[in-house]
């Protein structure tokens, strides 16, 4: 009798946190872990309404040997304006103006002999065509001693899909995923568990 009331108030915590989600920022939270940032239209890059635009497809695949800092959220940012973050094993789209841009991916990490918390950085430049999709994956680099940090790298749509097998898609690409429905088992996951 307990067990059923816990699985129903943890329903309804559930059903709460869903229904926070419809504004912008959207913050998908479960059970006080934050899962993802996304910041919908705040970003003065992001096209609003129809017309041209670049489709872009940020990634965060699941890192396998890394934990502590370096599995925190990343902090996506362009043209030195932050854009969203994402946990492990998410994907987003957002719809971009046409040009070049810096992305810089931004972390935590622990480096140094004293395994102190810092702040790491990368920025790469893209240019970005109207009317064209790209796929951005965020990949960890072992920098040993000097700490672990991420740098952005432009993958085509087979890597993409591939990446993408057995992750969560947030924000508008819930609406247009990299995959159909019923093409991977593996979801929906938890992936604090």
């Amino acid at each position: 009798m307990k067990a059923g009331r816990g699985v129903a108030a943890l329903l309804l915590v559930v059903a709460f946190a869903l229904a926070g989600c419809a504004g912008s920022p959207v913050q998908l939270s479960f059970g006080g872990s934050t899962m993802g940032t996304y910041v919908e239209s705040e970003h003065s890059l992001i096209q609003q309404g129809s017309g041209n635009y670049a489709a872009v497809y940020f990634l965060r695949p699941q890192t396998e040997r890394y934990m502590g800092a370096t599995d925190n959220r990343l902090t996506i940012e362009l043209d030195k304006e932050q854009l969203l973050k994402l946990v492990k094993s998410e994907y987003t789209l957002v719809h971009l103006k046409p040009g070049a841009v810096d992305v810089t991916i931004k972390s935590l990490t622990i480096a140094g002999p004293f395994r102190e918390f810092k702040k790491m950085k990368r920025t790469r430049r893209f240019e970005f065509e109207a009317g064209l999709t790209y796929y951005i994956s965020v990949e960890p680099v072992d920098g040993e001693f000097r700490g672990a940090y991420f740098l952005p790298h432009m993958v085509d749509q087979a890597a993409a899909k591939e990446k993408t097998r057995d992750m969560r898609a947030i924000g508008l690409a819930r609406k247009s995923p990299l995959h159909q429905p019923g093409d991977n088992p593996l979801l929906p996951f938890w992936p604090f568990i």
